[in-house]
């Protein structure tokens, strides 16, 4: 996958994690609840399914793995299938690694930025509704789903998630202008278990050259 491509994702799941855990009233729609249940989780552990329909191809990829996340440490998106890769955040840089590459890219996230952007909830998803705004609010089966557009203009054109009884997002599709659909679905979830904060230091990989990136 190229450079380019490979940063498009990465924003999308940042996107991911910043809209992925939400509590509900009639509707999982309330921003002042979803900031109340956002800061009660300082960790989470979760299984995940990723689906991305890249539209100049006509076709879709599929990706499972585990995400980690430790509020003030950083987090860690770890593939599985069809092969291993990883996106860990350290709090200032991310490290993209994969099992066949010699290499692994480590790039600086810029905070003046990614002020007010997607990337920001990540540290507070109190300013969530700085960013979006609720398009439309409906019941489907079991699960609250929520239709949001961002205020700014930018890569994404607008996102879905569902939200289960218990107050968890269980799937999230965004919408991207080039007619992308990435779509993450999640399955087990471990909240505010211990985490140990070597996960989210990058460790040296034996043999593999880190290329720095802007």
């Amino acid at each position: 996958m190229k450079k380019g491509k490979c940063s498009i994702i990465i924003f999308n799941i940042f996107l991911f994690f910043s809209c992925g855990f939400f509590a509900k009233t009639v509707y999982a729609s309330n921003f002042e609840d979803i900031k109340k249940t956002y800061s009660a989780i300082i960790t989470l552990e979760a299984g995940f399914t990723q689906k991305i329909f890249i539209s100049s191809l006509k076709k879709e990829r599929e990706f499972e793995g585990d995400f980690f996340y430790k509020r003030g440490k950083g987090f860690l998106w770890r593939y599985s299938k069809p092969k291993g890769r990883y996106f860990l955040f350290d709090g200032n840089f991310i490290w993209q690694g994969e099992e066949e590459k010699p290499f692994v890219y480590k790039r600086k996230i810029n905070r003046d930025k990614t002020v007010g952007t997607f990337f920001d909830l990540l540290d507070d998803i109190a300013k969530i509704d700085e960013l979006f705004n609720i398009k439309e609010r409906k019941r489907s089966g079991d699960m609250d789903v929520l239709e949001l557009v961002p205020k700014k203009d930018g890569q994404v054109l607008s996102a879905k998630i569902w939200v289960d009884r218990l107050n968890m997002v269980k799937k999230i599709e965004i919408y991207e202008f080039t007619g992308n659909i990435n779509t993450l679905s999640f399955t087990h979830t471990k909240i505010n278990d211990p985490i140990n904060d070597a996960k989210f230091i990058y460790r040296q990989e034996k043999g593999k050259e880190i290329i720095e990136s802007h």
